[in-house]
């Protein structure tokens, strides 16, 4: 047993997870920091709005991104002479999305903020709809590295952004008075510096590229994109603000925010996995690197494990008295992060083994309905712990029927 783990370490996929793990530790700190920061800089009601304005600006990119990002994973490999096509293909592609989304958000920003019965976040609103094309391009050169095996290279463009973000709300906040408009501009712009060194790490040739490329490439992003759209609505943050107000969503955000460090744990994760899994033509070998790979999963699994133990001191210490009511959330949303992190070995395999994107989209879209079902029946008694609760339970479902469906196709 601690030869195998032995050889799991020294083996090229344990130093590649060892880098994407080490650079996904440095930019989750760095980021929690700004995400602990600003809590405590705006207040529960204000956080509750740029919440949802960030919300919106992720769910902006999601439906620009085209599960290109996926796609890129996919067809770019790290010798392959192909790889120009399709990069060019993806970066034509985001820059016409990025511009169509930003002038699409322009108009339907107001519409959103009454919808919301929140006016006042309507230009914050064109501020992340403007800003799609940025954090479409960091998208690209981080996968596209990724893809490549450039993990470090990977690991510094994510960084930069989070590290200069950090540095300017610090100079800001001793010269300028800190608000919700200046700290909202400062999150969607700030990533223009990841695009800069992703350009400088990986320049992009615009080739001529013909049409069978084109489709062939889109053509499996297409149920990737539309998972990633449907995953994407921030029902809880919409639903929270409009049913609940502004502070009950910032009691919810502020602690959710925090743990989406297992979004980035998961998708760099995911991004190791995929190369090797699009690699096999076995079902023995794809269940040989599967129990291989829980290895980290179990480990990772016991630091939530942990976090959940330390809930209240935790949040206390982090966010304050005014957030004294996200304690009991952080618990429901550690354990519901549990289970969304145990889906990404599965969800690899549906997605680079079998090659089945449909079937993501199915569950990914059966997930959603159960949540928002949830949401409306647990936020009217429960409120922020409710939307918490609603999480969770949809995320036990999502693991269950992906670990069903890879146990039945590799039986």
């Amino acid at each position: 047993m601690n030869q195998k783990i032995t050889d799991l370490i020294f083996s090229a996929t344990g130093k590649d997870t060892a880098i994407v793990t080490l650079g996904t530790a440095i930019n989750v700190i760095l980021g929690g920091l700004f995400f602990i920061i600003v809590p405590r800089v705006l207040g529960p009601g204000d956080y509750g709005l740029f919440s949802t304005v960030v919300a919106t600006g992720i769910l902006a990119t999601s439906v620009a991104n085209l599960g290109i990002d996926t796609g890129i994973l996919r067809f770019i490999k790290k010798d392959s002479n192909r790889s120009d096509k399709y990069l060019s293909i993806a970066l034509k592609s985001y820059i016409f999305l990025g511009i169509v989304i930003a002038l699409l958000g322009f108009l339907i920003s107001p519409l959103i903020s009454q919808f919301l019965k929140q006016e006042q976040i309507t230009n914050l609103l064109r501020i992340a709809f403007a800003s799609t094309i940025i954090l479409l391009l960091t998208n690209l050169y981080t996968a596209a590295l990724q893809a490549k095996h450039e993990f470090t290279k990977a690991s510094v463009v994510s960084i930069a952004s989070n590290l200069l973000r950090l540095v300017i709300l610090a100079i800001c906040a001793l010269f300028l008075n800190v608000g919700l408009i200046l700290i909202t501009a400062l999150f969607f712009t700030v990533p223009i510096i990841s695009v800069i060194l992703g350009s400088f790490f990986l320049p992009i040739k615009l080739t001529k590229t013909d049409k069978t490329n084109v489709i062939d490439f889109h053509k499996y992003n297409l149920w990737i994109a539309l998972s990633l759209i449907v995953t994407s609505i921030p029902f809880d943050n919409y639903l929270l603000l409009k049913l609940s107000g502004p502070a009950q969503a910032g009691i919810y955000a502020a602690p959710y925010k925090i743990l989406t460090f297992v979004y980035q744990f998961s998708s760099n994760f995911t991004r190791v996995l995929a190369s090797r899994f699009s690699s096999f033509d076995t079902n023995a070998k794809a269940k040989e690197f599967a129990l291989k790979s829980s290895a980290f999963l179990f480990l990772f699994t016991i630091g939530l494990v942990l976090l959940i133990l330390i809930a209240s001191p935790l949040v206390n210490a982090i966010f304050g008295q005014d957030f004294q009511g996200s304690a009991v959330v952080f618990k429901w949303l550690t354990a519901g992060f549990i289970f969304f992190f145990a889906s990404t070995i599965p969800t690899s395999i549906i997605l680079y083994y079998l090659g089945k994107s449909q079937v993501t989209f199915f569950i990914s879209t059966v997930k959603i309905i159960i949540f928002v079902m949830l949401l409306f029946i647990l936020i009217g008694a429960y409120q922020a712990v409710g939307a918490a609760m609603a999480f969770t339970l949809a995320e036990i479902f999502s693991f269950l029927t992906s670990l069903l469906y890879v146990l039945y196709k590799l039986r």
